[in-house]
């Protein structure tokens, strides 16, 4: 592919996965915020105790392959039916292994009602690995459009669902109807805008090939999902559904942002980078711009949702989600990293260094898993703050190792975003100062102070002349010039 065809690709990519993130994060926000209403924080609690059942048999079903058909250049026909049929194996099988295994979990939470919800939700995965080819393809072809359309419609569905059995009285189950019914539209539409069709062909040597990069994708996914899910494990064990239905509420809304920003940069930055693997100099310099540019957005939008957050939850999911608020404002000082870390990893997996990418999820996760055990004793807090560390080693550690890989290593990369930082946090800390000054209803002090922030935020990027704020500044200007042309 040419550079200038790679280019306007990688732009209309992140254009149309931006559009399709912001459509499903939009409606993820609307029936969380409709559900908090119509549910109670137990019903949260009750799924969120789930999760981890259903992410690890999930990282098991997609066993890292999908990753290595983007990574590798040209996969043949064979190697997409042999990763189907070993897809659908591993569903089958972690479907009985949940069935079978339901009553040990609900008795371990000492919640009858785990097991049936475990048994009914996991049929989540026998729907799974019928979307995994057609969404790879799509994706390693840049098609993002599809893709979008095929997320927000199916997040759509869901939603209705959801709210209309809330609004019936069905409670958790209403939970558990929105995923499946959002899983099944998902197919649907992916096999209607794919024309791939399995055929009966499976390769022993071709799912081989495939193991050495996917294999350790596997066992690095798995680590990751145990760290990122163990909270949930634990909040719901030493303490209660309740208390792990508000961490949960606080974690989605710290979500729609932070992982929708970073699930667009995932989604567009790893196949771009594969296919600059062999021209290390315009892969670091694709690197960099994409480092300054997601910074710019995904900093100040943290900091910002720091300020606000008490009068945004009690907005959005009323008073009685209060105890929400300190959690969201800890997972934000998290999540203002997050992105950046997403792309550091997608750099070590573009260049198929997947023993070394192993190695550093692996520390990286054996660190995060000791310091939340360690941080039991103090409470939900410490755990967060815990949480919240690791984010920043992860930070480090990444970078350094993408020093040696492509020399772009920590000090220049704080370098590239330590000046959006600082900026963010002291625009952030002087907004809030104010905030508590003006004796004016929460709402509207709330309203002044994400103006006042967004403002400054953006005097201040004119002022010392922000990459990112040319970078966003070049793409708006470029899609005018070209609409202007159009008409």
């Amino acid at each position: 592919m040419a550079t200038g065809d790679l280019k306007q690709k990688t732009i209309s990519g992140m254009i149309w996965s931006g559009l399709g993130r912001i459509g499903t994060v939009g409606i993820s926000f609307i029936s969380n915020m409709v559900l908090a209403h119509l549910l109670i924080p137990d019903d949260f609690g009750c799924i969120g105790m789930l999760y981890i059942f259903l992410a690890i048999s999930g990282v098991f079903v997609n066993s890292g392959l999908g990753q290595a058909l983007i990574q590798k250049k040209d996969p043949t026909h064979i190697d997409y039916t042999t990763v189907f049929y070993w897809n659908l194996s591993m569903s089958v099988l972690f479907y009985l292994i949940l069935f079978f295994s339901a009553p040990a979990i609900a008795d371990y939470f000492n919640i009858p009602l785990l097991k049936t919800l475990l048994r009914v939700q996991s049929v989540v995965l026998l729907i799974q690995p019928f979307s995994t080819i057609q969404a790879t393809q799509l994706q390693k072809q840049l098609r993002f459009k599809e893709l979008s359309i095929r997320n927000v419609v199916a997040a759509l569905m869901g939603m209705i669902v959801a709210i209309i059995m809330a609004i019936l009285g069905y409670g958790v189950w209403s939970l558990v109807a929105s995923a499946l019914v959002s899983a099944f539209v998902s197919v649907l539409l992916l096999w209607k805008m794919s024309t791939w069709r399995p055929t009966w062909e499976f390769s022993f040597q071709s799912l081989k090939v495939l193991f050495s990069f996917g294999g350790l994708m596997l066992v690095s996914s798995l680590v990751e999902t145990i760290y990122t899910h163990l909270q949930n494990l634990i909040i719901g064990k030493l303490y209660s559904a309740k208390d792990l239905g508000y961490y949960t509420q606080a974690k989605k809304l710290d979500e729609v942002p932070a992982n929708s920003l970073s699930a667009v940069v995932n989604e567009v930055s790893f196949p771009v980078f594969a296919e600059l693997q062999d021209d290390k100099e315009k892969l670091v310099a694709g690197v960099r711009k994409n480092v300054k540019a997601i910074t710019y957005i995904n900093i100040p939008m943290m900091v910002l949702l720091m300020i606000i957050a008490a009068p945004l939850i009690r907005l959005l999911y009323g008073p009685q989600w209060d105890t929400s608020v300190p959690y969201f404002q800890i997972l934000c000082v998290s999540s203002m990293i997050y992105t950046l870390n997403t792309l550091n990893t997608n750099v070590i997996k573009s260049l198929g260094r997947s023993g070394i990418y192993l190695a550093v999820q692996l520390i990286k996760r054996l660190i995060g898993i000791g310091l939340i055990f360690w941080s039991i004793r103090y409470g939900i807090y410490g755990l967060l703050w815990s949480v919240t560390s690791v984010g920043y080693i992860c930070f480090i550690i990444n970078a350094i190792v993408n020093g040696r890989l492509i020399n772009y290593g920590l000090f220049k990369q704080i370098k590239d975003i330590g000046l959006c930082y600082l900026t963010a946090a002291a625009i952030g800390a002087g907004v809030y100062y104010i905030g508590t000054l003006i004796p004016l209803h929460q709402y509207l002090v709330m309203a002044i102070q994400v103006v006042l922030f967004v403002a400054l935020f953006w005097l201040c990027s004119i002022l010392f002349k922000m990459e990112g704020y040319k970078t966003y500044k070049e793409i708006i200007s470029n899609k005018i010039k070209d609409w202007k042309k159009r008409n």
